[in-house]
């Protein structure tokens, strides 16, 4: 199974909240970086200690819809969807 990124969220409770959704609509969710991320909470340095939340390829556009109002936030240099 295929993972894609669909948000960097930029706080814990950011991150209970996006998994919280994804998982209510049965999107099965990964968090890339979830516990070495949440070891430096400071600066989120790139691919270092940022934390990425993956879903299936598959359901990549539910998620994307359902997360729109987070994605607003989240883009950035090197964002795909710029």
């Amino acid at each position: 199974m295929a993972l894609v990124r669909v948000l960097s969220p930029q706080s814990e409770s950011e991150i209970a909240v996006v998994t919280s959704l994804l998982e209510a609509h049965g999107i099965p969710v990964f968090v890339h970086g979830r516990h070495f991320g949440s070891l430096l909470p400071g600066l989120q340095i790139g691919n270092h200690n940022t934390q990425s939340v993956m879903v299936p390829e598959e359901r990549a556009a539910d998620a994307l819809e359902l997360l729109s109002a987070f994605r607003q936030n989240d883009a950035g240099p090197g964002d795909p969807d710029e």
